[in-house]
């Protein structure tokens, strides 16, 4: 049974008794204003795990991609605004009708029906509200599942793609939004393995037809072994059909060098999600510079398969999609206005 609302018992953070813990509340708006394309991230996270910190960024610059001695070397923008507040107290206020978390300079008020998110620092002033488009997603395959990520991780989460609507003022302007679209994420768990991981891709994305996301990841077990784990939902709007992904494939298909991390990262990608009802594809395109999560960490002394040295990667890439959606009957169903985020960690041997 699908729901547009997300509970308060959802909402509210998890584990605060335990000594490691992770609580999100990650929200995004993906939006054109006076012919600019912007994408707007503000996550507050709670917790030991992944760090305590709020992150707000604002990305506009057009991406500059320059070859040198045949690489295409991606160069980092002047004018984005990226900004992580680290060791603020965590405060939450829990009612009847809402809960309401706050670190530094950001408020979330989440109902069940909508969220508010209010920051006010020198550099960002916002107050927006987001909205589910439709039936919000659960991670797995039912409410509320602990999924095995990783041998020693297990993550529950609800993705809520949204409209958005609300006002950003920089120091520049102020920028009315109307009707945008975006992503709230409600994420949390207690255990977590990082160094298990080896890649890690995620992905939402919002056409007018429909929306959907995926995750995707491959992990070492202790035994040395592999461990999949994939999850993903497509939501079609049009004939309100709430799909499960059977089974998907991301494929890269270039490459560039992301000279701020001094690493190679995947660039455009080809996704094909294969549900009951026919198959979604679409391309991968970034329009804008990747987000840090996390600084680039180079590890020389961590040593897995007798391999020494290793590196970490965890950052979100504003990207824009074209595709289709495949009927079984083979009607096709031609999507417009593709627009998300493409999250991605990579742990690698140096």
């Amino acid at each position: 049974m699908t729901t547009t609302k997300i509970t308060l018992e959802e909402l509210k953070p998890k584990f605060l008794d335990a000594p490691n813990r992770y609580n999100n509340w990650y929200n995004t708006a993906d939006f054109t204003f006076n012919g600019v394309d912007y994408c707007l991230k503000l996550s507050l996270t709670e917790g030991t795990l992944l760090g305590q910190q709020n992150f707000m960024s604002l990305s506009s610059e057009p991406l500059k991609i320059v070859e040198e001695n045949g690489i295409a070397v991606l160069k980092k923008p002047e004018n984005d605004i990226n900004l992580i507040f680290e060791g603020n107290d965590f405060h939450f206020d829990l009612d009847n009708e809402s809960l309401t978390v706050e670190m530094g300079d950001m408020k979330v008020i989440c109902k069940e029906d909508e969220r508010r998110v209010i920051c006010k620092s020198k550099e960002l002033n916002i107050d927006i509200v987001s909205k589910p488009r439709g039936p919000i997603f659960y991670w797995g395959k039912k409410k509320g599942a602990l999924c095995q990520v990783t041998e020693g991780t297990e993550v529950a989460g609800i993705e809520s793609l949204s409209t958005i609507n609300g006002s950003i003022t920089t120091n520049k302007q102020k920028i009315d939004l109307k009707d945008a679209r975006g992503l709230f994420e409600r994420v949390w768990f207690g255990k977590l393995d990082f160094f298990q991981i080896r890649i890690m891709n995620w992905l939402y994305a919002n056409f007018d037809q429909l929306y959907t996301y995926i995750c995707h990841t491959e992990s070492q077990k202790n035994d040395g072994g592999g461990f999949h784990f994939e999850t993903g939902k497509i939501y079609l709007l049009e004939t309100d059909d709430y799909l499960f992904a059977d089974r998907f494939e991301i494929v890269p298909e270039s490459w560039v060098y992301f000279e701020e991390a001094k690493r190679f990262i995947p660039w455009e990608q080809s996704v094909e999600v294969r549900t009951q009802k026919g198959r979604l594809k679409y391309t991968i395109k970034p329009y804008r510079y990747p987000q840090l999560i996390q600084p680039p960490i180079r590890m020389f002394d961590f040593v897995v398969d007798n391999i020494p040295g290793w590196s970490s990667l965890f950052y979100d890439l504003p990207v824009k999609l074209e595709g289709k959606f495949i009927f079984k009957d083979g009607e096709k169903l031609e999507l417009t206005n593709g627009r998300g985020i493409n999250e991605l960690i990579r742990l690698v041997p140096l």
